[in-house]
């Protein structure tokens, strides 16, 4: 936790250099020229959620290697690009639109090289890049294989990205719908604010009109977004500071200690203390009085990979799969899942982790702190004494001026 609220910190130096309303957005993925996603002839659909990449222009090959690894393994019907998809505040993503292309092209490269739908959600740090998330979207869009080509970005306030796509069964139906989310925050945002009145609005008008359209039924829907709900904590048992493995929490459960309830949690690591939405009861209690939210898949917290359900809910975490921000050594990984159109809400789940997909080892100075902490801070103090020595000399030449002022004054006064 202290990494995550610390590491921002010292981006902010680099950061001195430099509403939307909720209109509806498609409730199909079917546009001109691109077919729908679609259940298999055998009838399963897969997909794997990567999230926390955050890395510059020149993402890890690390992180490369394990996306690599995951889809030649898996054979995902669709990526999802979970968020943090950069590091906004890297020095070289900061002032170069190209290096935000360049960021994006290099972890995109395995995932078109296998032609491969992808669908993507923007996290707190792809918030202040050279490139808005706007312009992200764009180009994203403008990628092979985008569910998002022709699909209107929906902003709603600073929201970038709130969308649905619906995935079709072999008889040409909606089977599986997926709802797509700006959790929002920045950052410096170790928390992120509550989903604003607008997207609740639009989730619910646009689920009504999907229930509408399917005959009054609601669609089994999974939601992908950044930054978890508060409900995350339904899922963990307090105990006391010193048990083993237990971890702190975060925003309004800091200074208690969590650890996995067994009796709702089913498979994954907790390594840190959730960042959720701050104080956001009204997301899930929508998933709820809409019944068509069966689970949601989050990032963010970059050690924790567990699952569990509340609420009726599954909520899911998929680790991380980036080197430059801190992760969680061999534990780094992406999350699969797996759904069968007979039965679309018994959908099973995993992880694949970086110890599952490959046999080589990651540095010791990358598989827990990331380069960020080995390196690219040293590029953000540098900026920083630049700065302040700048300040001190403009402070001091104007405290000079000002006493040289008052003794010409005071001279002048003596003469007369």
């Amino acid at each position: 936790m202290l990494r995550k609220l610390l590491k921002p910190l010292l981006a902010i130096p680099a950061a001195l250099l430099l509403v939307g309303c909720a209109a509806p957005a498609p409730v199909t993925n079917s546009e001109p020229g691109q077919a729908a996603l679609r259940f298999n002839a055998d009838g399963t659909f897969k997909i794997m959620s990567i999230s926390d990449i955050q890395d510059g222009a020149d993402p890890s090959p690390y992180a490369i290697e394990l996306i690599t690894a995951a889809l030649d393994k898996e054979h995902p019907d669709l990526v999802v690009l979970g968020g943090d998809n950069i590091f906004d505040w890297s020095p070289s993503l900061l002032v170069s639109t190209s290096n935000v292309k360049k960021s994006i092209d290099t972890f995109m490269a395995p995932i078109i090289a296998r032609h491969i739908p992808f669908a993507v959600v923007f996290g707190n740090h792809d918030a202040n890049a050279a490139m808005t998330r706007p312009e992200q979207w764009a180009y994203y869009q403008s990628l092979p294989g985008a569910q998002t080509a022709g699909v209107d970005m929906n902003q709603i306030g600073n929201r970038v990205g709130n969308y649905n796509l619906l995935v079709d069964g072999t008889n040409g139906k909606p089977a599986l719908n997926l709802w797509f989310f700006d959790s929002g925050g920045e950052t410096l945002s170790a928390v992120g604010d509550a989903m604003l009145p607008g997207q609740i609005d639009w989730y619910k008008n646009t689920g009504d009109t999907i229930r509408q359209a399917n005959g009054g039924v609601a669609v089994p829907s999974v939601v992908f977004q950044h930054i978890p709900v508060p409900q995350i904590y339904d899922l963990l048992t307090p105990v006391d500071k010193s048990t083993p493995d237990a971890v702190e929490g975060a925003g309004s459960q800091s200074g208690k200690y969590f650890l996995l309830d067994p009796s709702k949690t089913s498979d994954g690591v907790l390594g840190e203390g959730p960042c959720p939405l701050v104080n956001d009861t009204a997301e899930f209690a929508a998933w709820q009085s809409q019944g068509d939210v069966m689970a949601a898949v989050f990032g963010h917290d970059h050690d924790n990979s567990f699952r569990g359900t509340t609420g009726g809910i599954q909520l899911m975490y998929d680790a991380s799969a980036g080197f430059y921000s801190y992760g969680n050594g061999d534990l780094h990984g992406v999350r699969v899942l797996e759904f069968d159109e007979n039965s679309v809400s018994q959908f099973t789940t995993h992880m694949d982790y970086w110890k599952d997909l490959t046999t080589d080892t990651i540095p010791a100075d990358l598989a827990y702190d990331g380069g960020f902490a080995h390196g690219a801070e040293w590029g953000y103090i540098a900026v920083a004494v630049v700065i302040v020595a700048g300040l001190v000399t403009v402070i001091v030449a104007v405290i000079r001026k000002i006493r040289r002022r008052h003794r010409h004054l005071a001279d002048a006064k003596t003469a007369v």
